[in-house]
């Protein structure tokens, strides 16, 4: 595959799928995704299991639960289960999220009556690719958080960071060229500058987490939309 996009040398479906072996590399890129995406992961948990009993997960809270999920996954029980459906990374982890869970629930239950435990497919708990969730939007807000943080932080930087994503006024334009000290021209191509290296930056995140280039524009448009579904 030719790309511009080098996260697919090292974490594209095809090399996570191996990580169901014992494929160093694979594994290697898998820990670096459930790194990046810890915090939306533990998010959705703490969400899905505010309104539990704890004794649910014996005792475990959101952070405890997250840990667990994420060494089953990084040994590799996790991906046993997983029959590829969909390219996204992300739809996949809010699946296993889900399998995860029951799953501990199961075992709790089963332990207090003695019996033994009871496993579902893990497909059955994947939503369907259209369909936008608040994981998603933590996801796509992890994303863009990342992004800016991969700007740097010089005073310039810093300044422009607030109009990345809206544009400016007469009085924002004018505060800025005093306080940068550019013309408005300058100030002009070193927004647009900007603005290219944040958006250069997302798009390599979602390289990440998708099988091809061809699959980029599709997930960006579906996390821009995550940020503007209210829930």
């Amino acid at each position: 595959m030719s790309t511009k996009y080098t996260a697919f040398d090292t974490t594209n479906w095809s090399v996570v799928t191996a990580a169901k072996g014992n494929d160093t590399k694979a594994r290697t890129a898998l820990r670096r995704l459930c790194e990046l995406y810890r915090k939306p992961i533990q998010q959705h948990i703490d969400r899905t299991t505010r309104t539990d009993s704890p004794q649910s997960y014996g005792g475990r809270n959101a952070e405890d639960l997250t840990h667990d999920f994420l060494v089953q996954m990084l040994e590799g029980k996790t991906l046993e289960h997983f029959e590829r459906r969909d390219a996204r990374f992300r739809t996949f982890l809010l699946g296993t999220i889900h399998h995860f869970l029951s799953d501990v629930r199961r075992r709790e239950a089963a332990a207090k009556r003695g019996g033994g435990v009871v496993h579902s497919p893990i497909h059955d708990e994947i939503p369907q690719p259209d369909e936008v969730s608040m994981f998603d939007r933590d996801w796509a807000q992890v994303t863009i958080d990342r992004a800016m943080a991969s700007l740097g932080d010089s005073p310039e930087t810093q300044s422009l960071l607030p109009y990345l994503t809206r544009e400016l006024t007469a009085e924002d334009r004018a505060t800025l060229v005093t306080k940068l000290g550019k013309t408005e021209a300058a100030l002009k191509v070193a927004l647009n500058r900007l603005r290219k290296k944040f958006r250069d930056h997302i798009l390599e995140q979602i390289a990440r987490t998708v099988e091809s280039e061809s699959e980029i524009d599709a997930e960006l448009n579906h996390l821009v939309k995550a940020l503007r579904t209210p829930f």
